[in-house]
């Protein structure tokens, strides 16, 4: 798909918290690159205008024909990179300019790309807040009436998130890849026993994670 005039697109703005104390920023640049390598080649079900890629330092963007992929591929790439970096997301809804379609994600402008940028700043100055969860990593903005209903969603989603580790991730990952894989087989990649696998993703989050989001996409394009 291409950028189209006049047409709103979900625009999704990433980044690495305290990305400067990682002991190499090579290492986290490749980390980061072969993570959205992975999301932009076997995420065939994501409608993407524009490529996940990064741009400056630890940042990454991306464009999404609909919302609720654009919600999607942020969860995706936490799920692949728990554990290694923590990552944070803002999602803005609306138009997108293009100046120099070659050089995209750069010379691009537009209302979808200011609400990203204030959504990501939201999300780091909430978590920095007594009275909000230091969990919170993603938030959106310019998702009209939806958007108070969609931020209470990523609030839920960041906390289970949270208390996930790289096992229940893996789990919740292959929830969302539709895997015909065996729990067993499964079981045997992670070096746990299939009833693990079983009790993890009904009482950790992935089910409850993969099942929010599939009650989302009834609601959200």
């Amino acid at each position: 798909m291409t950028i189209k005039p006049r047409t709103e697109y979900s625009v999704l703005i990433g980044d690495v918290v305290k990305s400067r104390s990682a002991p190499s920023q090579e290492s986290l640049l490749a980390d980061l690159q072969l993570a959205l390598d992975w999301l932009n080649e076997a995420r065939e079900d994501l409608e993407m205008v524009q490529p996940v890629s990064l741009t400056v330092g630890d940042e990454f963007q991306g464009v999404f024909a609909h919302l609720n992929e654009a919600l999607r591929a942020a969860l995706l790439v936490q799920l692949h990179l728990k554990g290694r970096y923590d990552l944070r997301f803002g999602i803005g809804r609306g138009e997108v300019t293009t100046v120099a379609p070659e050089r995209a994600p750069m010379a691009q402008s537009g209302e979808g790309w200011w609400l990203a940028r204030e959504a990501i700043e939201e999300a780091s100055d909430l978590a920095s807040k007594k009275e909000w969860p230091k969990s919170v990593r993603t938030r959106v903005k310019g998702a009209g009436a939806l958007e108070p209903a969609i931020n209470a969603f990523l609030l839920c989603q960041d906390q289970i998130f949270s208390r996930m580790d790289r096992t229940d991730c893996a789990i919740a990952l292959q929830l969302f890849e539709r895997s015909s894989q065996r729990q067993e087989d499964l079981a045997k990649e992670l070096g746990i026993t299939q009833s693990s696998v079983s009790r993890r993703q009904a009482e950790n989050g992935p089910s409850s994670i993969y099942r929010a989001h599939q009650e989302l996409e009834r609601l959200v394009q």
